[in-house]
């Protein structure tokens, strides 16, 4: 009996002589994390470029950056006074930038490894090697960019058309919508941003600007943590040249109460609050400055034929695209935009003006199958605009001159 309780003794006493024991599982692995996903340029603007990656498991996030010639800073993300981390996506948006300039970058990424209430142990940090980007810049005489849409989750349709785009320069590229059919888990977000990396993100940023298909998932909620997005909205404007760019979120084509969402649908109430937002968007400075306007929307809401409900086997449920009609239609309008470029319909087109709905052309990508399958290759100058919709085997639909009015 006294052997027993001096031995329950003794172990309780070993015990408590090791202060704050780690648990095996906080131990560091035998490995460094991985960067599976990026870096990707995103959301570029005048004076503030955001930086996505992935990482393998949970780490730390910095971007390290500075000038070519210049002193390099690093800049972390931060919320309510705590700086992010411990997270496989990463998100930090380098800010007061400036117009028209090139900076290097390399993003920097540590395990912690042990996480305590007065001592963060952290593993080996990972980067990637030093990569380049330029701003924006309003003073730029001229420029080209690129636009996709439905690529419907199909990430080997980018190199292809991108290929028939012809060779660089363009400043920029933008996802239009539809880029993935559903968002359910991180690998399908993942594949399209691994080929993008690979074909142009780590140096020539992008806008990914949500169609229909990517409200639809269990994921979807969460797709703005892989996205730059400013002020994590996907409705905002931004300038570079000429132009002033609207993006426009038309949210889903069929109405809230669809079968398909499930009672998780709220996007009615949604465009009355964009379209609020449009109201004064056009009034701003930066709208009445610039020589051209543009608006990105991947759904051709002002298009009758595109916005008919009758055009389905459901016409009751289609009504996404005549309420964006009736939100944003006469707003845009009374304001004179240039072009509207979209996507949506799964067939390329180079809708004119109609009378009552839309003064301005509305440029159309295709779909993800076939000579369908399209990529909008944009020119700016100080003339005009020139929008060419490009099939995959590199001839062209169609091209639509927008001639200066300013």
């Amino acid at each position: 009996m006294h052997t027993r309780l001096l031995n329950h003794w003794l172990g309780l006493a070993l015990l408590l002589a090791v202060p704050n024991p780690v648990p095996a599982s906080a131990a560091a692995p035998l490995t460094p994390p991985v960067i599976t996903t990026g870096p990707v340029l995103q959301c570029p603007m005048e004076t503030s470029m955001t930086v996505t990656w992935i990482t393998d498991r949970k780490t730390t996030a910095a971007v390290e950056y500075g000038p070519l010639q210049g002193t390099l800073k690093t800049a972390v993300a931060s919320h309510h006074g705590l700086v992010d981390g411990n997270e496989r996506t990463h998100k930090v948006t380098l800010e007061n930038l400036e117009p028209g300039t090139v900076y290097r970058y390399r993003v920097i990424s540590r395990e912690i490894v042990n996480l305590r209430h007065y001592r963060v142990d952290h593993g080996e940090a990972i980067t990637n090697v030093f990569q380049e980007f330029r701003t924006l810049d309003r003073r730029k005489q001229g420029y080209d960019f690129l636009v996709f849409n439905d690529v419907h989750g199909q990430a080997t349709n980018i190199p292809n058309l991108l290929q028939a785009a012809g060779p660089k320069p363009y400043d920029f590229v933008i996802f239009n919508g539809d880029i993935l059919s559903f968002v359910t888990n991180e690998t399908q977000i993942s594949a399209i941003l691994n080929q993008a990396v690979a074909s142009f993100a780590s140096t020539t940023a992008l806008y990914w600007v949500r169609g229909n298909h990517e409200t639809r998932g269990d994921l979807a909620p969460q797709l703005p943590a892989y996205l730059g997005l400013p002020g994590d909205r996907y409705y905002y404007s931004f300038d570079h040249g000429p132009v002033h760019f609207i993006v426009l979120d038309g949210g889903e084509d069929k109405i809230d109460e669809h079968r398909e969402y499930g009672g998780r649908a709220d996007f009615f109430r949604y465009r009355r609050e964009q379209g609020e937002w449009l109201k004064q968007e056009v009034r701003s400075k930066a709208f009445r400055r610039s020589k051209y306007q543009v608006v990105i929307c991947h759904m051709p809401f002002p298009s009758k034929q595109a916005a008919d409900p009758k055009r389905t086997k459901e016409p009751g449920a289609f009504l996404g695209m005549p309420d964006a009609f009736e939100q944003f239609g006469a707003t845009l309008e009374k304001a004179g935009v240039d072009l509207m470029i979209s996507g949506h319909m799964h067939v390329p087109a180079i809708v004119p003006p109609e009378r009552g709905r839309h003064s301005y052309p509305i440029v159309q990508g295709g779909g993800d199958k076939g000579t369908n399958r399209t990529i909008i290759r944009v020119a700016v100058d100080q003339a005009g605009l020139s929008a060419n919709i490009l099939r995959v085997n590199g001839s062209s639909f169609g091209q639509c001159r927008v001639p200066t009015r300013r």
